[in-house]
């Protein structure tokens, strides 16, 4: 006899607002966690992270990070925490060591933005952390070889300093000529197009060969104000290499010359590539460069956007700024991008953006966080960061040690990720996690376990009514597909009714069940979560096989239906292609509805 299945396998996201007893089938709702949809068109148990460097218990968060891609083609990441800023490096058997760039910081609260040199010819990061300086840093991070009472050269003696990125001071602005070697700081007068420095003190011939050496920070002290107090330097941009301070406690927001950061000043008329003072409606919260303009968001309801008009002979401009039309508590609490457009939490709190985002079907009226609604009404987004990466947005919440992820390319939520949240990082092209509870970094998509700890994943589908939701449904069998990993044990459970009222069902499937595994020669998987592989790879894969299980079941009669599918170990890994029943109207009578 022919029995007909109803199958769920058009798999839709996400979504916490509606009462999940009215959603579609095929959505994920609240109480998913660890899973993800692939580019084949399954829910996954998600990969996971291995350590980036050395551990650390020491139980202090990462507060700060900047990924930032030099003009010289190489990769400085950066993370701050307690007192401490620190770079990675990777020595040449790939040992990850993350190294002090300087401490002794009263706060880790770190802004950053680079800023185009003309006169070193290279780009120089700036950071301000809450007090009264502008401090800049060249990115030079070197072995040193041989060294003499005052001089260090470079183990690669086929580089010169300065193209190793160390200052060489022939400009307007006049940096710190200095290294940090071990602790200990060498101040160098000559060398720098070679590889050699010369007038090196004090006496750096202790110091072994293969010895790292970093240029020292460099401190602007009193720019743009001089008070820490009135106007503390808490938001740093550069657009059109003017460099632009905020500050949480003013309205006033300095828009540097384009030639020189620590300067501010202006006449009247004003020239173009001055310096500039604006002043919003609340204080400074945050910036985003956008082409020839830059978003300001001022307190808790404000957006600003930059605004330049030329005289009538070109030659001078005024500098000024718009309000954009906002409703209260549109202020940003954290920004981002996606691709050419800004992203950002407002205070109310949903996820919003400014200018059109492609790919996003959303209109701008209409908040990207409103399918999980319910969620992000109970987050506490203190400190969260954004990242785009791989057509996913990605929100990292430090005080929920939750990692949330927009798919940008199918334009829906994945469900929460439960991770050491604290910032996120693209690290050699690669999506990293600092830890937002010890100075620890993790690259994501690496393996099937949490840094060798279990991981647990689960994928809870919407109630089913089958279209119907008046009267009794039953089956005798219940069907399950996908892939499963031979050392994995998947749970799927049926609750009958509401909260499993009138019953619940468990059944396990196992990777080594004889019964219901197909083993291929090559994989029919191969795919890494978040579009970063497509399916059908051609790599070999003997330990992910395919599954199919029609299993018989007591019949029940009930009304509304809910799956789930979880697992809780180390290494599981396994994807639902599909799953549903063979169902049928019951013969019994609805006599549970009363009137």
């Amino acid at each position: 006899m022919n029995t007909k299945y109803h199958i769920v396998e058009d798999f839709k996201g996400y979504m916490n607002k509606d009462d999940i007893t009215k959603l579609p089938e095929g959505y994920l709702v609240s109480g998913s966690k660890n899973v993800v949809s692939t580019d084949g068109r399954t829910i996954a148990s998600r990969m996971g992270y291995t350590i980036d460097g050395a551990a650390n218990t020491v139980l202090t968060p990462i507060e700060s990070s900047f990924d930032w891609n030099t003009n010289t083609g190489v990769e400085r990441n950066l993370r701050g925490y307690d007192d401490e800023l620190e770079v990675r490096t990777t020595a040449t058997d790939g040992t990850v060591t993350w190294r002090r760039v300087k401490d002794s910081w009263g706060d880790v609260a770190f802004d950053f933005a680079t800023w185009w040199d003309i006169s070193e010819s290279q780009d120089v990061l700036l950071f301000v952390n809450g007090d009264a300086n502008i401090y800049a840093w060249s990115g030079c991070v070197v072995q040193i070889g041989a060294t003499t009472a005052n001089t260090i050269t470079l183990l690669d003696t086929t580089s010169t300093w300065a193209e190793q990125r160390a200052f060489v001071n022939g400009g307007v602005l006049t940096y710190d000529k200095k290294l940090t070697i071990n602790g200990t700081i060498y101040t160098y007068t000559g060398g720098e197009t070679t590889n050699t420095l010369t007038g090196v003190t004090a006496d750096p011939s202790g110091e072994a060969s293969g010895s790292y050496a970093i240029q020292t920070v460099t401190t602007f002290t009193n720019k743009p104000a001089s008070s820490a107090l009135s106007f503390p330097n808490d938001y740093i941009e550069t657009l059109n290499n003017q460099v632009y301070i905020g500050s949480s406690k003013s309205n006033s927001v300095f828009v540097s010359k384009n030639t020189n950061f620590t300067d501010y000043s202006f006449a009247s008329p004003r020239l173009p590539g001055t310096g500039m003072t604006l002043t919003l409606d609340s204080y400074c919260s945050g910036f985003s460069p956008e082409e020839d303009v830059m978003y300001i968001s001022s307190g808790k309801d404000y957006w600003f956007q930059t605004a330049i008009t030329l005289s009538a002979d070109i030659l001078n401009e005024n500098l000024t700024v718009k309000r954009l039309k906002t409703a209260p508590q549109q202020g940003a609490q954290t920004i981002g991008k996606i691709k050419n457009s800004t992203v950002f939490v407002s205070q109310e709190p949903t996820l919003d953006f400014l200018g059109k985002v492609e790919n996003i079907t959303t209109t701008q009226s209409e908040a990207i966080s409103d399918p999980i609604k319910k969620d992000f009404d109970a987050y506490d987004f203190t400190n969260a960061h954004i990242k785009y990466f791989k057509n996913n947005l990605y929100i990292a919440l430090p005080n929920e040690s939750t990692l949330l992820i927009y798919n940008v390319e199918k334009g829906y939520w994945e469900a929460p990720w439960f991770l050491p949240a604290g910032r996120l990082a693209i690290i050699d092209g690669d999506l990293y996690l600092h830890s937002n509870s010890v100075p620890e970094t993790y690259k994501l998509f690496s393996g099937y376990n949490d840094n060798d700890n279990a991981m647990e994943s689960k994928a809870i589908f919407a109630y089913q009514n089958y279209g119907n939701r008046t009267n009794l449904k039953s089956f005798t069998k219940k069907y399950t597909e996908g892939y499963i990993e031979k050392n994995t044990t998947l749970t799927r459970k049926d609750l009958y009714d509401w909260k499993g009222s009138t019953s619940t069902q468990t059944q396990t499937i196992t990777g080594q069940d004889s019964t219901t595994i197909q083993i291929g020669s090559e994989s029919e998987l191969g795919q890494v979560p978040l579009g970063q592989n497509p399916l059908g790879s051609d790599t070999v894969d003997t330990d992910i096989s395919k599954f199919r299980v029609d299993k018989i079941t007591s019949k029940i009669d009930f009304y509304e239906k809910q799956t789930e599918f979880s697992s809780n170990d180390i290494d599981q890994r396994w994807e639902i292609l599909a799953y549903g029943e063979d169902l049928t109207l019951s013969s019994n009578n609805n006599l549970r509805i009363r009137k």
